[in-house]
């Protein structure tokens, strides 16, 4: 089973990690990595491209006639990283200051600054004498050799426990979504990377990839990326961000701006915070208290205000999803000044760090203006030594506090691109940039931007994304994946070869194509159709839709796009009962109330041949059984209150997770015109819904319900979703213990319930299976069963029922985990042998 599935955008901006041809391993990686998964497939299509064919400001001190001013950056004395939110005092006064995000600072007195005292976590305190008349310093600091141990005992209440109380209470008035509406420019810069772990005077391996590897990096970047962006917000969710401009190295495919929009929450007073798609459960979150371990670890002074500097962890034998870090509270209004924070679980060979800068706006408001992400792969196998970085900085610009904002002020798409989204004009990104571009990262865009237009690097992420969604590219024809072999108990084996034009082809209009044989009933089955767009914004297209093909007798689908691993794609596997349809549709389809509502009206002809010896009473039992004759019309709808929406220069993608999402499916048979047999109404209803238990884990529940009110054949009827076998795949939505066509009702409701504990319950270095619950019930009613001749069918009317546990995690790579399921069926119609109650699957997680 795919437990809690992601779609949509994310799963085509993280599934891109699975290829690992180069043979770097991602075992331990934490899920928060692979939201990064597009950039290292970027790392993977140009770093590579590139080896097959291939300062810091100063400190000053500035003086004028009543003031003195010391700007400067601090840094790490081994590594020469800039050391973020390091405290600077003016020896003999309570004056200072902090070094920024990047480490650099700036401090200005009446009176000459000679000595500043240094102080940072985890760095031996420092005096730095102010030189007169040197402008071209840094400040160097050193780490502390020897950490101390981790017990801390306080003999009464722990002082660190009152500060963070208060900035519990001033969540909401220090919270930047809580209160009235903003807006502000960004500017952020994403650098893909990497560099050897070599002691000082040691050489590197001398083998030809780490040479040429080496001599890139010295040279350019594996990949880098500059974005501008305009947010608008408005509480309590009203949001609109457009891409005003975009340059990414080796590519003309702006859709890599969109990794911005993920990267880490805005704010740290949520009560999860995500870090590249994983969710945290907060420092500041009610009842963090018992959860977490804090330290006061140091206190300064930021001119008149006092800040606090408070370390955490998750406390002793505390199991959950927590971070790590350090926050640096302010006492005006006892709010966050800085946060440094990270995953505090065993991450393998993989890190992930992200910062917050906050500043008051205009003297009155506390509020984010620096958002820095490291990520970090260690001894990436096959190379000696190296590491793959990545880099994300975003500086907030022009923030406006109580905007007065309104509902008409905001598209219905959170994200956007403006008409001219690239941008080259060095003029225009100079505006923006918080420092100029560094040698090496104008190499990279004119050394990539070459490599991207000789190898077609653009085609090549195309190709990518087509494949995750179960396709293969070829220029403007798609070839669908799950139809070129399959297998059910009525065809046999089954080939095929379906074709589906792309936006290569054209934006506008697009055609598909299919042709299948079974070998068991060795029939051909084929299908064309085509559709146009009428409208871009709201999706709206008229279509036509031409099929001959197997169909499940009584099964059902939803307005759901398919993939790969889709539960309708792999439930065909086990199919039993199935029936020939000749359907003819025409069928219009958009997006309306914000883009949550979709709906499909359709109308359709369809002839239905039975392939076995079912037959409906109302019409003749002997001999050969005539074709049963449809005329149906209808519409399916899909209502994703709260999902949200990006419009990019050519189609709309949408990402849905954890809002509640309904489908309905409104069928109404007419007798007579066009040759329908039949009058009934056909509906059918699908909830579903996941949400957080904070600090338990995740559920999900999917309900489903059907009525038919009418006298209509089974094809018509609801077969209950089964897929049973002893030993198989778990399928996503089914009844795991139920033999195929066992049930079939024209009323009846299903519950699939599940709860998923992570690693909450077991945690270990090396083996870190995590436990699902899952519970299944389901009840149906069959009026007049003695229409449905030469066939044995009931329905669930006393009610069906199983219970089961998963392990997750058992084994796996980078991208994919697998597991085992195990389900029991009990209740009223368990069968006498407790073997014949029992299946055994293969479970699966899948990291898109």
């Amino acid at each position: 089973m795919t437990y809690f599935w992601h779609g949509n955008r994310k799963r085509f901006l993280t599934a891109i990690m699975a290829v690992s041809k180069f043979g770097f391993s991602f075992t331990g990686m934490p899920a928060g990595v692979r939201l990064f998964g597009l950039l290292f497939t970027a790392f993977l299509v140009t770093g590579m491209a590139c080896v097959a064919s291939a300062t810091l400001s100063p400190v000053s001190a500035i003086k004028s006639e009543d003031r003195e001013e010391v700007r400067g950056r601090v840094v790490d004395n081994e590594t020469g990283e800039p050391l973020a939110f390091v405290h600077l005092i003016i020896e003999g006064t309570r004056s200072g200051g902090m070094t920024d995000i990047d480490g650099f600072f700036s401090i200005t007195h009446t009176r000459p600054i000679e000595t500043l005292l240094l102080s940072y976590v985890g760095y031996e305190p420092a005096v730095f004498e102010v030189p007169g008349g040197e402008e071209e310093l840094v400040i160097e600091m050193d780490r502390k050799l020897v950490q101390l141990a981790e017990v801390v005992i306080y003999p009464g209440e722990n002082p660190a426990h009152r500060i963070i109380q208060n900035v519990m209470k001033n969540r909401t008035a220090n919270h930047p979504e809580k209160r009235g509406g903003f807006s502000y420019n960004a500017y952020n810069k994403f650098v893909f990377t990497g560099a050897f772990d070599v002691a000082e005077g040691q050489p590197l391996t001398a083998d030809s990839m780490t040479v040429r590897l080496n001599s890139l990096l010295e040279d350019h970047h594996f990949f880098m990326m500059e974005t501008v962006t305009e947010r608008r917000f408005m509480p309590p969710g009203r949001d609109n961000e457009v891409i005003l401009a975009s340059r990414v190295s080796g590519f003309e495919n702006p859709i890599f701006a969109l990794l911005f929009t993920q990267i880490q929450s805005f704010s740290f007073y949520n009560d999860h915070i995500e870090i590249s798609g994983s969710r945290f459960l907060s420092p500041l979150a009610p009842g963090s208290l018992n959860r977490y371990f804090f330290l006061l670890e140091d206190t300064t002074f930021t001119n008149r205000d006092t800040v606090f500097v408070v370390s955490y962890r998750p406390g002793l034998n505390r199991n959950f999803e927590g971070l790590k870090g350090l926050l640096y509270v302010n006492t005006n209004g006892w709010a966050l000044q800085n946060v440094i924070a990270e995953p505090a679980g065993e991450n393998g060979n993989a890190r992930i760090r992200i910062r917050q800068k906050y500043e008051q706006v205009d003297g009155r408001q506390w509020f984010p203006t620096q958002l820095h992400t490291d990520f970090e792969i260690l001894n990436v196998n096959n190379l000696n030594n190296f590491r793959v970085l990545g880099h994300g900085r975003t500086y907030l610009q022009n923030i406006l506090l109580d905007v007065p904002l309104r509902r008409r002020d905001f598209s219905p798409f959170q994200v956007e691109f403006s008409p001219e989204t690239l941008v080259d004009d060095e003029t225009y990104w100079e505006r923006y940039r918080a420092d100029t571009l560094t040698r090496r990262e104008r190499n990279t865009y004119s050394r990539l931007d070459s490599i991207g237009r000789e190898r077609d690097l653009d085609g090549q992420i195309g190709r990518f994304e087509a494949l995750f969604s179960g396709a293969l590219r070829k220029g403007w024809i798609d070839v669908g994946i799950p139809e070129l072999i399959g297998y059910n108990e009525v065809e046999g084996l089954r080939l095929g070869l379906s074709l589906q034009t792309n936006r290569s082809f054209s934006s506008r209009f697009g055609f598909s194509s299919a042709l299948a044989y079974g070998f068991r009933d060795q029939r051909f089955k084929y299908g064309v159709g085509g559709h146009v767009v009428l409208d871009r914004l709201s999706d709206l297209q008229l279509g036509f839709d031409l099929k001959r093909d197997v169909e499940e007798r009584g099964g059902s689908e939803f307005l759901e796009a398919r993939s790969l691993l889709s539960p309708q794609v792999l439930r065909r596997f086990f199919l039993r009962t199935m029936d020939m349809s000749d359907r003819r549709d025409i069928w219009l389809q958009g997006r309306t109330w914000r883009n949550f509502l979709t709906v499909k009206a359709y109308a359709a002809i369809e002839k239905v041949q039975l392939m076995d010896d079912y037959r409906f009473a109302p019409l003749p039992v002997s001999g050969v059984p005539e074709p049963l004759h449809f005329f149906e019309t209808g519409a399916r709808l899909r209502l994703a209150y709260g999902e949200k929406f990006l419009l990019t220069p050519d189609r709309i993608l949408a990402f849905s997770e954890n809002v509640p999402v309904l489908h309905l499916n409104i069928a109404r048979g007419w007798e007579g015109p066009f040759g329908g047999a039949f009058d009934y109404w056909r509906l059918e209803a699908m909830f579903q819904k996941t949400f957080a238990v904070r600090m338990v884990g995740n559920q999900r529940f999917t309900i489903r319900a059907g009525w038919v009110d009418g006298a209509v054949p089974w094809t018509r009827l609801f077969s209950a979703p089964a897929s049973y076998r002893l030993f198989s795949l778990s399928i996503p939505r089914s009844f795991s213990t139920m033999r195929m066509d066992e049930f079939v009702s024209d009323q009846y409701v299903a519950l699939f319930w599940q709860h998923h504990f992570g690693n909450l319950l077991y945690r270990s270095k090396r083996f870190n299976p995590s436990l699902v619950v899952l519970t299944n019930v389901g009840f149906g009613r069959l009026n007049n069963p003695h229409h449905h001749h030469q066939v044995t069918i009931s329905s669930m009317d006393k009610g069906y029922f199983e219970s089961g546990v998963a392990f997750l995690d058992l084994m796996g790579s980078g991208f994919s985990k697998l597991g085992l399921e195990l389900m029991v069926r009990y209740g009223p119609y368990a069968k006498p042998e407790f073997k014949d109650n029992l299946s055994v699957r293969l479970a699966y997680s899948l990291l898109f």
